[in-house]
């Protein structure tokens, strides 16, 4: 039964017979009208996307939470792997990497500065001369 408070209005639609079909169907097991039915499948079809947004949300926010803790609990693994090393009196191969990196963007660079034309007073002109 309609409640007071809300104002339903009339609507002439035309629909397949197959799906009206369906609809009867689907009204019988749920034991309700077919106008009920129509009106409950209506709702849903705006309520679900909604419903959705919020599980992703949800699921998204679970899946922030424990990616902070395995990477709190990796950092903790890796500070204890370092005082492991130090205490043996091994290098860190993490600083060990992150320095062949630095050297290796350094060479880089200074190979391409070698490459480079020079610029100045012994530099060719357009026809390919010497100034």
């Amino acid at each position: 039964m309609a409640r007071k408070d809300q104002e339903l209005r009339p609507v002439m639609t035309r629909i397949p017979e197959g799906l009206r079909r369906r609809l009867e169907r689907e009204a019988k097991w749920h034991r309700r009208s077919m106008n009920a039915e129509i009106v409950h499948r209506l709702q849903e079809s705006f309520d679900i996307p909604d419903q959705a947004g919020a599980i992703a949300s949800d699921i998204v926010s679970e899946i922030d939470s424990e990616l902070s803790g395995a990477f709190d609990r990796l950092d903790e693994i890796q500070s204890q792997n370092r005082a492991i090393l130090s205490h043996l009196g091994l290098p860190d191969p993490v600083e060990e990497a992150k320095a062949r990196k630095a050297e290796a963007r350094k060479a880089a660079m200074e190979r391409a500065a070698a490459r480079r034309p020079e610029t100045g007073p012994s530099a060719e002109t357009k026809d390919g001369e010497q100034k």
